[in-house]
């Protein structure tokens, strides 16, 4: 199980991620992530549905961009998750 305020875990994570996208392929599997999960968008929609939906794809991505970045440790993320708990 995956838990996002275990630091292990995201230590683990961190490890998958950097494997799963390192090199030209990796990269191009990112690249698509965020534009399918639509990292670069933002604002209001008119349906609500379709907001959540679109907010869903976007968590996943932001997710990942959390979890991937270098200067974070697994214990800072680990208690950010914890706080959005909270």
């Amino acid at each position: 199980m995956i838990n996002l305020k275990d630091e292990k875990c995201i230590a683990q994570l961190k490890e998958a991620f950097a494997y799963s996208f390192k090199g030209p392929l990796g990269e191009k599997t990112l690249e698509f992530l965020e534009e399918f999960c639509g990292f670069e968008l933002g604002g209001p929609r008119e349906n609500t549905n379709e907001l959540q939906y679109e907010a869903g794809k976007r968590d996943v991505i932001l997710t990942i961009k959390t979890i991937t970045k270098q200067t974070w440790s697994p214990t800072e993320i680990a208690n950010v998750y914890k706080r959005l708990e909270n």
